[in-house]
């Protein structure tokens, strides 16, 4: 297994494939909303962002996108991991973990000072973010009505 940058293809595919995983990876909190996964992905890749995939055999077994953080309040040598997935039949290997490790050390390379995610409660991947080096700093709290 190796970790590349996708290309234009490929991402072309994962964003698409990203919108339809968006409930399963919000823990149920996003609807597989294709309109509106778009509207948040699309200005993102516009920006830079991009996506590396773990690759065995010729086969995709997640992806992860990346790119600067856009939020002016971060500053401006913050990066972004806007989405991690592994499909099914290859969680528990540590493709998460190897994707994750690739990019952090390459933001690091390029001389970012932090690097940050989201990630929704009850998310199991939160304890491998955790065992890398991520901690909280904020939470976001939610009345429905």
């Amino acid at each position: 297994m190796f970790i590349r940058k996708a290309n234009r293809a490929e991402t072309e595919q994962l964003l698409y494939t990203t919108v339809h995983v968006m409930e399963e990876s919000s823990m149920g909190h996003l609807q597989n909303d294709p309109q509106k996964g778009l509207g948040a992905f699309i200005p993102a890749l516009q920006s830079g962002a991009f996506f590396y995939v773990a690759v065995h055999d010729y086969n995709i077994l997640g992806w992860l996108m990346a790119g600067r953080d856009t939020n002016p309040v971060n500053g401006n040598n913050a990066a972004f991991l806007y989405s991690l997935y592994v499909f099914p039949p290859y969680r528990k290997l540590g493709v998460g973990r190897m994707l994750m490790s690739h990019a952090v050390e390459v933001f690091r390379r390029e001389g970012y000072e932090k690097v940050q995610l989201n990630v929704f409660q009850g998310n199991p991947a939160k304890r491998m973010y955790e065992k890398i080096g991520f901690h909280d700093i904020s939470t976001v709290m939610e009345m429905k009505f």
